[in-house]
């Protein structure tokens, strides 16, 4: 039987915690694959001695003659792969033994699927556990839901993924430099493709100083706002945009006003928000159902509800909306 999968590395330097990633690759309990390691022309000249050293038959090794960065290297590994699914794993993570094995069954077994990922452990330099990530994503309610207040609704390292849905939204664009998983996973939702999380930890995500969303972050934040703005702007014509997509994740954007005044206006703009999102996208009434409470569970009633007591006087206001909204 023809070979259905392709697992994915791009790799820049990476030591030296490239081996234990390719080693937790190899040995997965899935063993039916192809592996695409693409090196982006490493500094370290050790980063490929490291992958020559492996004589597996499923290791397909290609080497960038100049460096394209993430985005581009992505696009030319989807120009080289013909296998249906894609499995993504980063030069620093190391997966779990039947990561491939789960994530590959979870997306035969649900078709109306196009993109998953997995429950997490972060781990330090040593591989001791740091952190446990776990989400539900309901339906697409939640998958768009999760996207316009923001937020990236899964995780790119344990991402798994029909190839033709990537390659039918254009891939990544490297315009977004830093926020490229953010910005892909945006045009994804928007698209209406539809994403889940396998409820089972399957990988292990390395936390240090290294990584490029520490050394990055300030630039990736930028990006992240911009492909937030511009995915509300797909629904919404006002002219708080801006302030509203802030005041939607909760950032500490300078000028951002939460008077009284402006939490009625963004009542009014998430109420549209909420009609327009409905008729353009065909929400069924479980998907709108899942995108309402989704804004629900991160805002609190209060900026759903408050331009409906906006008559109170300023200090009853105030205290019923921070009563319903704890965290806006």
């Amino acid at each position: 039987m023809k070979t259905k999968v392709t697992v994915l590395t791009c790799i820049y330097n990476g030591l030296p915690y490239l081996k234990e990633a390719i080693e937790s690759t190899l040995s997965q309990t899935y063993t039916d694959f192809e592996y695409l390691i693409i090196d982006d022309c490493s500094t370290d000249q050790e980063v490929v001695k490291v992958v020559e050293s492996y004589k597996d038959a499923r290791i397909r090794f290609v080497k960038n003659e100049v460096n394209l960065g993430v985005s581009d290297t992505m696009n030319k590994a989807f120009s080289l792969i013909e296998t249906p699914y894609i499995v993504r794993i980063d030069q620093d993570d190391v997966n779990l033994p039947t990561r491939i094995e789960d994530q590959i069954s979870y997306l035969e077994k649900h078709k109306d699927i196009d993109i998953v990922c997995s429950w997490e452990h972060s781990i330090d330099s040593n591989g001791e556990k740091l952190k446990t990530w776990k989400r539900v994503l309901d339906n697409y309610g939640a998958f768009l839901g999760y996207v316009l207040m923001g937020i990236c609704p899964i995780w790119h390292p344990s991402i798994a993924f029909r190839t033709k849905a990537m390659i039918d939204i254009g891939c990544f664009n490297p315009g977004y430099k830093r926020a490229e998983d953010f910005e892909v996973t945006t045009i994804m939702a928007l698209k209406r493709l539809n994403a889940a999380i396998v409820p089972e930890f399957l990988l292990q995500v390395r936390e240090h100083e290294n990584r490029q969303s520490v050394q990055f972050s300030n630039e990736m934040q930028d990006y992240t706002k911009i492909i937030h703005e511009n995915a509300l702007q797909v629904f919404l014509n006002h002219k708080l945009i801006g302030e509203f997509a802030s005041f939607l994740r909760i950032d500490d954007t300078p000028g951002i006003k939460r008077d009284k005044k402006h939490l009625i206006e963004y009542s009014k703009i998430l109420e549209s928000l909420f009609e327009k999102v409905k008729t353009k996208q065909n929400l069924t009434f479980e998907e709108m159902e899942t995108f309402r409470k989704t804004f629900v569970k991160r805002l609190g009633y209060g900026i759903i509800y408050c331009q409906y007591f906006g008559s109170l006087p300023k200090v009853l206001f105030y205290l019923c909306f921070n009563i319903l909204s704890p965290l806006s």
